[in-house]
Order: C-alpha cells, then sequence, then structure tokens
C-alpha cells in the first residue's frame, strides 16, 4: 500500500520552509563573515597604528603636540580598514550570496555594524591598558601609550556605509545581468 501523492501549485506556501531556511543561512553567514571581518579588521588597526604617547605631569597627564598627529591617526586607520573591510565584504558577499538581493543588502548593512563593533572591543583589548591606571605607578615625567579606542566615535559608522555601498556596487555596476532561459 503507498501513501496519496499531494501535489501543491507553486503559490501554495510549500516553499515556505525552505524560504526561512535559506534566510537563516544567510543570515548565519553574514554574522559570521562580518564578526570575522572585524576581528581581523582589528588587528590589523592595531598592527598599523602608532599609538600616542603621554607622560605624567604631577597629579595628571600631559600629551606632547607632536603626539595628537598620532592620536588622529588612530581614527584614519580605522577610517581606512573600515572602508575597506565594509567594501569587500559587501562585494564579496553579494557576489556569493544572491539568492534574495533584498535580504543580503539589509544584512550587510547590519552586519558592518557588527563588525565595527567587534573591531573597536577587540581593538580596546589588544591595546595596552587604561593609560591613567599605569600613570599611577610611573615616576614623573614617564610615558605610556594611549589605548587603541576611537576618539571621533562616528567613525564607527564607516564598517556599515562601506558594506552597504560595495553591496550596491556589486548590484548595479559588476553583477552580470542575468538572461531569461524561456
Amino acid at each position: 500500500m503507498t501513501a496519496p501523492v499531494v501535489e501543491t501549485s507553486p503559490g501554495s506556501g510549500s516553499s515556505h520552509p525552505s524560504t526561512l531556511r535559506d534566510a537563516a543561512i544567510d543570515v548565519l553567514i553574514v554574522a559570521v563573515w562580518f564578526a570575522m571581518a572585524g576581528a581581523v579588521g582589528a588587528v590589523v588597526w592595531w598592527q598599523v597604528t602608532t599609538l600616542p604617547k603621554i607622560s605624567r605631569a604631577g597629579d595628571s597627564a600631559s600629551q606632547a603636540p607632536d603626539q595628537l598627529v598620532n592620536q588622529v591617526g588612530i581614527d584614519g586607520w580605522f577610517f581606512v580598514v573600515a572602508l575597506v573591510g565594509g567594501l569587500l565584504s559587501g562585494i564579496v558577499l553579494l557576489a556569493w550570496r544572491r539568492r534574495d538581493p533584498l535580504l543580503m543588502v539589509f544584512l550587510v548593512a547590519l552586519g558592518g555594524g557588527l563588525a565595527a563593533w567587534v573591531t573597536v572591543r577587540t581593538g580596546l583589548a589588544l591595546g595596552p591598558s587604561p593609560e591613567l591606571a599605569a600613570l599611577r605607578d610611573l615616576a614623573e615625567g614617564d610615558q605610556v601609550s594611549m589605548q587603541l579606542r576611537l576618539h571621533a566615535p562616528g567613525i564607527a559608522w564607516v564598517w556599515p556605509i562601506a558594506a552597504l555601498m560595495g553591496a550596491l556596487l556589486q548590484l548595479w555596476v559588476l553583477a552580470k545581468p542575468e538572461r531569461d532561459q524561456t
């Protein structure tokens, strides 16, 4: 005895579990991709940045004027790392996962925010300890490196904006148009 075969029409919702599973896979791929990209970006940011030094001056800290360039460089290098990482991530992910472009563009923009958060947190962990705590144990005039943290927090928006721009670049410029096979 065989079970009856029930045929469903394409619009009857039979593909709903498959669509949800595909969307969940896309979410997982984007989350893992951007978490790893953020961690790699943090290591690159840490390696290329020259951390400014601050000196102990009595009960306070002071910074030489020439160290301000290095302080600005922290944000500048974050900008470069986030721009390159975001653009490449957006292009690669949209070229790889073309099933639902609208969902992928949304996920890439959110993933860029995740990458920015991971980069900032990992960079803070990789850099030196808080400078004021380190200065307490030093003699007058001794120097310590500043922490690897953003001084202009708006720079963190570069990751999601660059990822979104990379995704749109892939969709509108780099993608080959699909031809109907009818």
